[in-house]
């Protein structure tokens, strides 16, 4: 059984949260041009990206809740920053971390590979999309729906997955997390 999250860990996903929250606010800036030049596929591109507020501070942290508080922490830093999703962006946040808190779940939060990730980079997908069909619209998109589908699965897989354990296997080898693994 997993300790509970300790304080210093919460302060962790916290600094996490502040950094993303800049990222995100920089991709915001960028996902409306994209999106106006390469159309919803442009959008799709970049879905991996908004999925490591969930998925970095599970790979730091590695324990039941952290990809849900890290990503709603997140949410609220790019809602305060100016987020054009506005509240939206909260709920996304919550689904996000609850996906990942899924997949994660199913190796019993004992594995935190590529695999673990990106399933859990997938299921976030799924979980969002869901809230995208209805707040969004998605159901308008006809026949270009699977092609944008398969492109958001892929984006969260290898580029949500794949950079949160990037991100995450670097600071592990700097030394930094050295405290967090002992915990």
């Amino acid at each position: 059984m997993k300790k509970p999250l300790k304080l210093m860990e919460i302060v962790v996903m916290a600094m996490i949260a502040v950094v993303m929250g800049i990222v995100f606010t920089g991709v915001d800036a960028i996902y409306t041009p994209i999106t106006t030049a390469l159309g919803p596929i442009g959008g799709a591109l970049l879905y991996g990206v908004y999925l490591i507020s969930a998925l970095i501070p599970m790979a730091i942290i590695r324990k039941p809740g952290a990809a849900i508080i890290g990503s709603l922490f997140t949410g609220i830093v790019n809602l305060l920053m100016g987020s054009p999703y506005g509240i939206n962006i909260i709920v996304a946040s919550l689904l996000q971390g609850v996906g990942v808190e899924l997949a994660v779940a199913i190796w019993k939060y004992n594995r935190f590979n590529l695999v673990a990730l990106g399933l859990g980079g997938i299921f976030a997908t799924i979980l969002v999309t869901i809230r995208d069909w209805f707040v969004f619209g998605l159901s308008e998109m006809g026949s270009m729906l699977p092609a944008i589908l398969i492109v958001r699965v892929l984006s969260a897989f290898f580029i949500g997955g794949g950079l949160a354990l990037l991100i995450a296997t670097a600071l592990r080898k700097t030394g930094v997390l050295k405290s967090l693994d002992k915990a």
